[in-house]
């Protein structure tokens, strides 16, 4: 009965590339959430008050702490997830990295308080806004770049003053208790930032219905997002949310075919598609469509899978490698060709996937509609960009996209009329790895914006201030309101916003005349 119990506290995570444990984790009650929610609450207050500059400091340590565990950090990263150290290093560590480094530079200059113009009705005033931290921020991480979707967040959170409580993938639990390594060893109190262990519907949902939060981040897909999304508004607490995607790339007919093959395929296959702005579906003029499928094929065929230096590793959740089998079937079932890849070697250990590219696909598929987060992809020709560019806002996701072109004038125009939270051109995946670019995705791909000063700034709340000094003991309009206000605002509203200069100025010198019989009343 006791192993019992103490099984059920517990639980156990497998390499998908190997089936072999890794590691074994608490399964973190409802209670220990409520405990380490309460612990970063009361950490709060001092650490809100800290200074930028020793936050920063913190940052530029903690950027240090990784880089030089980079090597077994990734290592660690890959043996959870089922990618390859050097995806790991590239995609988790290196773009964290970046943002620690970013923000330890630029954090006093995003947080600094914005001065504004004031107005003509209110002379002698300073007026200006400020960031102030929110309080508690929930952060629940997804497993498809583990690190980097947990440490984004908690960065922003503690640069911007608050105190963090992160829930990690219960397949990618050491990634999240990394993030917490890290920061510790730079130097960061340990209760401003919590890593709570377990699975999203028992430690994870505790988590997010915790009414002690003041703020909700979540990366994953739109079905439990919009469940996230209805306890936050039940709390009326802020939601920042980054969800599914089916992203797009058009192939313009001014395209360098050759780096056009190589982005797309490495938009579709890094971390064996398992990108939530990777490239699902390849749209692809008609005029140079057939050349383009058979150097995508070759070059997608050459992609090895296996966990070596460019190899493509292994898919990390098993309903997510068999919702892959399942849209391949459906898809060569209503009449779509394999250009390249198809189904996993029978009898190889591992979750692994070739590259596979498909022809002829059709709306009704359901790989077409369905986000596949995978190694299977569509490859579609179009006639005209318009067309093109009706079939990628037909998505009822915005996330990213990417378009190919050696026309700068083109590359503008169609970046212009995608409906996406970002875009590429003759590029794929840059915009989450530039930390001063503001991410996120729009219609059902999420809410909000992280990165970037607009993304760190979302972690706070603006708070407006004015200052006045002059030596008056009340305004023209305060009780008892002098006759003169009733004479006075007329002109004003004219000498504010007429339009005609003639009157602008009468107005203005009548307004001065009455302003000036009614100040000795205020001295």
């Amino acid at each position: 009965m006791a192993a019992k119990k103490a099984q059920e506290k517990t639980y156990t995570v497998s390499n998908p590339a190997t089936f072999e444990p890794v590691a074994t984790y608490p399964l973190m009650s409802p209670g220990e959430v409520d405990q380490a929610v309460k612990r970063a609450k009361a950490a709060f207050p001092s650490w809100s008050q800290s200074a930028i500059s020793q936050r920063q400091a913190i940052l530029k340590r903690a950027a240090a702490v990784l880089a030089e565990n980079a090597a077994e950090y990734a290592r660690q990263i890959a043996a959870e997830n089922g990618k390859t150290a050097m995806d790991a290093m590239l995609a988790d560590i290196f773009s964290t990295a970046h943002l620690l480094s970013h923000y330890g530079k630029k954090l006093g200059k995003y947080l600094a308080p914005v001065k504004v113009e004031g107005t003509l009705l209110f002379p002698g005033r300073k007026t200006y806004y400020v960031f102030e931290p929110k309080g508690v921020v929930g952060v629940i991480s997804p497993w498809n770049y583990p690190f980097t979707l947990s440490a984004g967040p908690v960065i922003s959170a503690v640069a911007a003053g608050n105190s963090v409580v992160l829930k990690p993938s219960s397949q990618t639990t050491r990634s999240g208790l990394i993030v917490k390594e890290i920061f510790v060893k730079a130097g960061l109190p340990p209760d401003v930032a919590q890593v709570v262990t377990g699975s999203g519907s028992h430690t994870g949902d505790a988590l997010a219905s915790h009414p002690g939060l003041d703020m909700l981040f979540f990366t994953g897909s739109t079905e439990i997002g919009n469940k996230i999304n209805v306890k936050a508004a039940e709390r009326l607490i802020p939601v920042i949310m980054e969800l599914g995607g089916k992203d797009v790339a058009i192939v313009t007919k001014n395209a360098d075919i050759d780096r056009a093959v190589s982005g797309t395929a490495w938009g579709a296959f890094t971390n064996c598609g398992q990108t939530c702005i990777g490239t699902e579906i390849i749209l692809v003029d008609k005029s140079i469509f057939t050349l383009f499928a058979e150097k995508l094929a070759r070059h997608a065929g050459g992609i090895k899978t296996g966990m070596g230096c460019g190899e493509v590793g292994a898919m990390t959740m098993d309903s997510q490698f068999r919702l892959v089998i399942e849209q391949l079937e459906d898809a060569v079932a209503k009449g779509a060709t394999v250009l390249a890849g198809g189904k996993p070697e029978e009898g190889r250990t591992g979750r692994f996937f070739p590259p596979t590219v498909l022809t002829g696909t059709t709306p009704d598929m359901r790989v077409r509609t369905e986000e596949t987060f995978g190694p299977l992809k569509c490859l579609i020709p179009f006639d005209t960009v318009d067309e093109a560019i009706a079939i990628a806002n037909a998505s009822e996701y915005g996330l990213s996209a990417s378009v190919y072109t050696r026309d700068p004038k083109e590359g503008k125009a169609l970046a212009a009329r995608l409906k996406t939270g970002s875009v590429n051109i003759n590029d794929a995946l840059v915009t989450y790895a530039v930390p001063s670019l503001p991410f996120g995705g729009v219609k059902k791909s999420g809410i909000g914006r992280y990165h970037g000063a607009i993304g760190l700034q979302a972690f706070t709340d603006i708070k407006s201030v004015t200052e006045f000094y002059w030596p008056l003991k009340r305004e023209f309009f305060w009780y008892p309101i002098p006759k003169e206000t009733e004479t006075l605002f007329p002109h004003l509203m004219v000498m504010m916003f007429g339009q005609k200069a003639a009157d602008k100025l009468k107005a203005a010198g009548s307004a001065v005349r009455v302003a000036a019989g009614s100040l000795a009343a205020r001295l």
